[in-house]
């Protein structure tokens, strides 16, 4: 009798997130898992790893550890201590309250945690929804996603070598799309206050982005209310701009470089 496969699942809301707990839920039905997550919301923090800093494990229950660091702390704690014998055949973070799309993946937790685990060699899927216009999140559509996708993933019908990063409308869909990200600008700004002393303190303000809604990205496809599904890799070389250069140019900036003077 072959075993279930072994998933690995965090993200960046924390471990006592509903969204964690409803993904965990749900791939139960397939797959035997292990869940390590911060433990306490690490939202924005983007692949931040501590150097600086012990990292303590907690186990909560008997399939769940909360980790004193970032979402790929905890990637990496669990690979090489907690599943350094067996290592996960699939990593899931999420599913995260609130959508990652286009360039805002950067800032994503949620989505470092997954890179962490490609950059390990293992596949990975980020997963994300938004909140419907009366403030409530349906995480076992999204769940329901997941799994899916995690089957498709283990059996080999989609791409293993990609990190997936979904996104999924908070209630019905039209259907999927593979996209790329797309474009944004956003409007914020930085608040200054002072504290009793009179020494300026920082809050960053409202963040407000605003998307290209390209058609093929992923943004426009959400907009539209389909699934978006975009392969991402941590190789984040402008092959685009790489290949605009030659040989020659990288020969002429050294020579200016010699003649630069002190």
């Amino acid at each position: 009798m072959m075993s279930k496969p072994l998933l690995l699942l965090s993200n960046d809301d924390g471990y006592f997130a509903e969204g964690l707990q409803a993904l965990a839920r749900t791939m139960r039905d397939i797959a035997d898992i292990l869940v390590v997550a911060p433990d306490q919301n690490c939202s924005g923090v983007s692949h931040k790893i501590s150097l600086s800093t012990p990292l303590r494990l907690r186990k909560v229950d008997r399939n769940t550890y909360a980790l004193n660091g970032s979402p790929a702390d905890c990637i990496h704690v669990a690979l090489h201590v907690l599943m350094k014998d067996r290592k996960p055949d699939l990593v899931l973070s999420g599913i995260n309250h609130g959508v990652n799309l286009g360039e805002d993946t950067a800032y994503s937790g949620t989505v470092a945690a997954a890179y962490e685990a490609q950059a390990h060699g293992i596949p990975a899927l980020a997963v994300s929804t938004n909140q419907t216009k009366s403030g409530l999140f349906h995480f076992k559509n999204t769940a329901r996603v997941a799994r899916l996708f995690a089957r498709k993933v283990l059996n080999g019908e989609i791409a293993n070598t990609a990190m997936w990063n979904i996104n999924v409308p908070p209630l019905s869909s039209r259907g999927m799309k593979f996209t790329r990200l797309d474009n944004r600008s956003f409007k914020s700004s930085v608040i200054e206050r002072k504290d009793p002393r009179g020494i300026p303190y920082y809050w960053l303000g409202p963040y407000h982005p605003t998307y290209e809604a390209v058609e093929g990205t992923d943004y426009s496809a959400y907009r539209e209310g389909f699934i978006s599904a975009t392969p991402l890799k941590i190789d984040m070389t402008h092959n685009r701009v790489l290949n605009s250069m030659d040989a020659k140019a990288a020969e002429q900036l050294y020579r200016e470089f010699q003649n630069e003077s002190d």
